[in-house]
């Protein structure tokens, strides 16, 4: 008999998108290949690098061999397939779409990535100048300041704003440098582990919608999110109420799932959804394309327009923010290189000019 606590170790691991994209494209081309479900699963546990995964599937496939549906055998594992993923596996199994509904959701962990590796493409530049003018910073602060700070205070003149703000912060840096740094990385450890807690990761994704720029684009991500959700859902056969249960607890932000959620009771009581959808999160347009659905039973076809229209706009506006990061960033180093300069040349003309 296994030992449950080896499974809950399993559980608590991590496995990446990627190893699940190529888990699911495999299983489905297999069951398509008339490959029994246990045999697939003892295939892909083999060929798994990752340990944990390895080890997940095997204890999978031995369930299968024991009787119980590939579904029940994916749910023991939440960290691992979400409860989206299960509930659409469990759709195939009853409508016997087992690898067309694998390939749904194959598409759905590849749009994931795509749109995490496009999102951490437009970070990665920023981050790396930013770190790199605050290592020049530093660097600076403690050669080069300690002689600019004894120049610029040596000056007999009235030093104009630019070098008082300068002189400011160098003051600042000089005195409390040590105490600032510590504090920056405190406080910049306090907040992952908070944004590790389910109360922080709440909190955070609710404020990704209301920052500058990329809350928009925040906001079209859990649009197409969950169009396409939805739309897989529904295509499984899995009935609307169940279908919005579902969606609300597999979105990350915490908003969206909030509205969905409040959704649920009214469509049980026959209610349409359109009419609920909250107009401060859903635009006229995704309000719209789900009335029209909803009333020429083509709810499954305007779902995938919808997350095909936003995954555009979001690819689009990604685009567009990579366009424009490099000529912001050169603006802003050059506005603080042209604020050093002028802090430390302007006192010099002065003084020249007193002569």
């Amino acid at each position: 008999m296994r030992d449950p606590k080896r499974k809950r170790n399993h559980n608590s691991m991590r496995v990446s998108d990627r190893e699940k994209l190529v888990f699911t494209k495999n299983i489905a081309v297999m069951i398509r290949a008339s490959i029994p479900l246990a045999q697939a699963m003892k295939s892909q546990a083999e060929q798994a690098t990752n340990p944990i995964f390895r080890a997940i599937l095997r204890e999978s496939a031995h369930d299968i061999e024991a009787g119980q549906k590939f579904s029940f055998a994916l749910e023991k594992y939440p960290r691992v397939f979400s409860g989206f993923y299960v509930h659409v596996v469990r759709a195939a199994e009853k409508a016997g779409t087992l690898e067309h509904n694998l390939e749904y959701l194959a598409e759905h962990i590849e749009a994931n990535m795509v749109f995490k590796k496009t999102l951490a493409s437009a970070l990665i530049y920023p981050a790396f100048i930013m770190s790199a003018i605050a290592a020049v910073g530093v660097l600076f602060g403690y050669s080069v300041l300690p002689t600019i700070t004894e120049l610029l205070l040596s000056f007999d003149v009235e030093p104009p704003l630019a070098t008082k703000i300068v002189l400011f912060a160098l003051l600042g840096f000089q005195r409390y440098g040590v105490v600032i740094l510590l504090g920056i990385i405190a406080a910049v450890l306090s907040t992952y582990v908070y944004i590790q807690t389910p109360q922080g990761t709440d909190f955070f994704t609710r404020i990704l919608l209301h920052l500058p720029v990329l809350g928009g684009i925040f906001r079209r991500v859990y649009l197409a999110q969950s169009a396409k959700i939805l739309g897989t859902l529904l295509k499984s056969g899995v009935p609307i109420h169940e279908s919005l249960a579902i969606l609300a607890d597999s979105m990350e932000n915490a908003t969206f799932r909030d509205a969905i959620r409040r959704i649920v009771p009214e469509v049980l009581k026959g209610n349409p959804i359109s009419p609920f959808l909250q107009k401060k999160l859903f635009p006229p347009l995704y309000v719209q394309m789900i009335e029209v659905g909803e009333k020429s039973a083509s709810m499954e076809k305007n779902l995938d327009f919808l997350a095909a229209f936003y995954q555009k706009e979001v690819d689009h506006s990604m685009k567009n923010i990579l366009s424009l990061l490099e000529p912001v960033l050169l603006i802003i180093v050059g506005v603080a290189v042209l604020l050093l300069a002028l802090a430390i040349l302007g006192p010099i003309y002065q003084t020249i000019g007193d002569i």
